[in-house]
């Protein structure tokens, strides 16, 4: 499943698991809760792919994300900064 996302909504629990269950040609029903690094790797891939966002993560932040729900958090922030003011995405002071 490919295609751009409606700007207005943010990527949610089942949408993921639509991400994921792709990986392996699987049911989203059948996703485990606990995902490995290759998955996430697929699914931070995926994601930019959709949304047209780079995603940066250092070692510490791709280490936290260790299920579905770490997963759709991180992917929600993502596309909340990119939405945010330019400057502030960029730390510039007034």
């Amino acid at each position: 499943m490919t295609g751009s996302p409606r700007p207005d909504r943010l990527p949610d629990r089942a949408e993921v698991l639509t991400m994921l269950a792709a990986f392996g040609q699987r049911a989203a029903d059948t996703v485990p809760e606990e995902l490995g690094s290759l998955e996430l790797t697929w699914l931070i891939a995926e994601f930019e792919q959709r949304y047209g966002l780079q995603l940066d993560l250092d070692d510490e932040r791709f280490g936290a994300v260790r299920t579905v729900d770490d997963a759709t958090g991180l992917l929600r922030d993502a596309v909340l900064a990119e939405r945010a003011d330019p400057a502030e995405r960029a730390g510039a002071q007034p």
